[in-house]
């Protein structure tokens, strides 16, 4: 049974019975008008030659001839009327299947095959002088002759029907019509018959015409006499049977049709050809001998079975395209378009529908909840999970949109401009469906398109940034628009991520530096060091506004590099100059641990200028540790090795606090500044900075607290033996000059100890 089947399957495939996909189709269709092209090509150079041809043997002899009895017109169209015909043809689809494989849109693209299929249809006009002429006569006594007009006059309906079908489709395909595609094969149908016809009209009436017969002694009888036979004496001219053959080996080969279809077209034609010669006659004689009968016969069966093999092989090739395609141009997980085909068919939509100001939108659709999805149900059941989202997707928004997962749970969809928060409602309570106890849902952010020639990467990201918008807003929106006062955050961001390595080239990066002092007698024992960026476009530019972009574009570490850097000449110099040297805290951002080895590049850089390791402190901030525990810890435990200070910057931020100072070997607490909001008349906030401080005094850390603004403030943390002060109330960020100076001129007085 197996056997069979697999003997069954290889018939249906070799036969091409199996149904096909779009992209199969397509690809024949994109074959045939490559094949097409090479074909009109070959027609419309052979036509010249046949017109040149026929001028100088038929036309000039005859408008010499004084006997002519034909005008110059008529002399002119009897010998070179279907040569011109088949020019104006080959040039029409020539044209017709250049501008189908070329794809783009334009007037003079549509315009051009039409006018060559005017030309044409013109020519067809002048068909009354063919009956005029005598060349299309049903009068005539000799049948074969009058089969030779039948097929004559066949030929001109095929041509006429080819240029209305060139014409309309034309029109058809540069309006934007759906069926496009379905245009194009009635278009190489078409052209298929008009040669088909005019290699049975030129073969059939070479033979009738060309064959001369003659009485020949073939032997002699019993009695002596002569045999006498009437036999052909002069075939040398019936060889344009070859313009039949040719033109099936095109129509079988080249052009690209089921099996069953190919072998249906050709045995049919040569099976009616072969009727028509065999039963034709000249003079009272057939034309079509037996010996040629017998190749004819072959011949079919040979170009029957290349056109079968040819097809086979058209048809691996497109499936092979198909599945390269496929990983091009598909999201393996949900089917839908990969997100850089998806950018392509934006730029094609774009173009095709001229899309205007305002009527189209970009969304960037998040899944709220597929983490705590994917870590509950698995990995398999969150691939499952995107596949239905992306179908959900699909099934709200028509036809007309083009959807794709850009990455993780994000999905972005282009599509008209309307009913869109509808349809993301829609979206999001079939989401929320698919688990009632999870809830998972969507986040939307949208960018409306103003531009049609704006990159589609560039609007996605304004989308993805509506989005990050209404991420961080306290709120039960769905979706957020992109806004002209986020269009100006989105362009700083932009400028921030494009000028990072300008800005540190140019020393537009500064190092500023916030004094730390003693509690006890407030004498100056650090600085923490702050970056700063002195822009000459915008000015002085927040860190606010850089450091987050910077982190979420994993840049941050080329700040933090350079603030380093920065950091360790300063000490160098002061070292050099003998000018008072102050250690320094700097703050290494989490983003850093996944992109460079900190312990390295802190090593590298100290040792460059040759900083003793006690004055440089490590901060690291509280919601780094929630990634990659084994990585912070071995960081930690390297860094103390080399010999540097690490602090817990922004301790109490987070949700974890306790466990952090159980995991990780710390050698200074900072308190972050929420603390101190609201101190005043709150016993609670009192209570527990006294109980961080005294559990850390135990595990033997140090503290230090920032943010503080007030004397109160600083008399209490005194009391609650909190090591180290910082903030407002001994002076904001300062430039290194600015420290200096006030450390020179006595406003700040450097503690004894060397080491904070």
């Amino acid at each position: 049974m197996g056997t069979l089947s697999k003997i069954w399957n290889g018939f249906l495939n070799i036969f091409g019975l199996r149904k096909k996909s779009k992209y199969v189709k397509n690809y024949l269709n994109e074959a045939n008008m490559r094949s097409a092209i090479f074909m009109s090509v070959v027609i419309f150079v052979l036509e010249i030659w046949l017109v040149l041809r026929q001028t100088h043997k038929y036309v000039v002899p005859q408008l010499a001839d004084p006997n002519n009895t034909l005008n110059w017109f008529e002399t002119i169209f009897s010998n070179t009327s279907l040569y011109f015909l088949m020019m104006s043809f080959g040039a029409a689809m020539l044209w017709y299947s250049i501008q189908y494989i070329n794809k783009k849109k334009s007037v003079k693209r549509m315009v051009i095959p039409i006018v060559f299929a005017g030309l044409s249809l013109i020519l067809c006009c002048l068909l009354p002088l063919e009956f005029k002429l005598g060349t299309i006569n049903f009068a005539n006594p000799d049948q074969a002759k009058v089969i030779r007009s039948l097929f004559r006059l066949l030929f001109y309906v095929a041509v006429v029907l080819f240029d209305a079908g060139i014409i309309f489709s034309s029109i058809y395909r540069y309006r934007g019509g759906r069926r496009a595609s379905i245009s194009s094969i009635m278009v190489i149908s078409l052209f298929a018959l008009v040669c088909l016809m005019f290699g049975v009209m030129v073969s059939y009436g070479d033979f009738i015409s060309s064959t001369v017969y003659q009485n020949v002694v073939v032997g002699v009888d019993k009695n002596g006499n002569d045999i006498i036979k009437n036999v052909i004496a002069n075939d040398d001219k019936n060889k344009e049977i070859i313009c039949f053959l040719m033109f099936t080996i095109y129509i079988g080969c080249l052009l690209i049709w089921n099996p069953m279809i190919s072998i249906g077209i050709l045995g049919t034609l040569f099976l009616g050809f072969y009727f028509a010669l065999d039963g034709a006659t000249s003079l009272g004689k057939k034309v079509f001998p037996e010996g040629d009968q017998l190749n004819y016969i072959t011949f079919f069966i040979s170009i029957a079975m290349v056109a079968v093999s040819i097809y086979n092989q058209r048809i691996s090739e497109a499936n092979k395209d198909e599945e390269l395609e496929e990983l091009a141009t598909k999201d393996k997980i949900t089917g839908l378009l990969s997100f850089e085909y998806f950018t392509l068919q934006v730029r094609e939509k774009i173009a095709e529908y001229k899309i205007e100001r305002g009527n189209s939108v970009y969304l960037f659709i998040n899944i709220t909840n597929f983490k705590v999805y994917n870590d509950q149900k698995g990995f398999k059941k969150g691939n499952e999970f995107l596949k239905t989202v992306g179908q959900i997707i699909s099934d709200v928004f028509n036809e007309n949109s083009l959807i794709t997962r850009q990455s993780d749970d994000h999905f972005v969809v282009f599509t008209i401009n309307l009913k869109v928060q509808d349809k993301i409602f829609e979206v999001a309570r079939r989401v929320e469906e698919q688990d009632p106890e999870i809830k998972p849902s969507i986040k939307v952010g949208a960018a409306e398109v103003y531009d049609p020639r704006e990159d589609p990467h560039y609007a996605v990201e304004k989308a993805r940034y509506a989005y990050a918008e209404l991420k961080r807003m306290p709120t039960t929106k769905l979706i957020l628009f992109y806004d002209d006062k986020m269009h100006d955050n989105y362009l700083m961001n932009q400028y921030i991520v494009t000028h990072i390595d300008e800005a540190i080239k140019n020393g537009y990066l500064k190092a500023y530096y916030q004094p730390v002092v003693w509690s006890k007698g407030r004498t100056l024992c650090g600085v923490e060091a702050l970056a700063r960026w002195i822009d000459p476009k915008y000015g002085f530019l927040s860190p606010s506004k850089f450091i987050p972009v910077l982190e979420n574009n994993q840049l941050i570490y080329k700040l933090d590099k350079e603030i380093l850097r920065i950091v360790c000449t300063d000490i160098r110099h002061n070292m050099d100059k003998g000018l008072p040297v102050l250690p320094v805290s700097i703050n290494f951002s989490r983003a850093d641990f996944g992109v460079i080895d900190i312990v390295e590049v802190v090593n590298e850089i100290v040792e460059q200028y040759q900083v003793p390791h006690e004055l440089l402190h490590v901060e690291i901030t509280e919601s780094a540790l929630t990634n990659e525990v084994d990585l912070l810890k071995n960081t930690i435990n390297r860094l103390h090795a080399k010999g540097f200070a690490t602090w817990l910057d922004d301790f109490g931020s987070g949700y974890s606090s306790f466990n952090v100072l159980k995991d990780f070997d710390f050698d200074v607490l900072k308190l972050d500044m929420a603390f101190l909001v609201g101190f005043n008349g709150n016993e609670k906030a009192k209570a527990l900075i006294k109980s961080v401080i005294s559990l850390a005094d135990q595990i033997g850390m140090k503290t230090l607290c920032e943010g503080v603004e007030t004397d109160e403030q600083a008399k209490f943390l005194e009391e609650a033996s909190c090591g180290r002060l910082q903030g407002y109330l001994y002076g904001k960020p300062l430039s290194y000059d600015e420290l200096l100076e006030k450390i020179q001129n006595g406003e700040y007085n450097i503690a004894d100890e060397k080491i904070c």
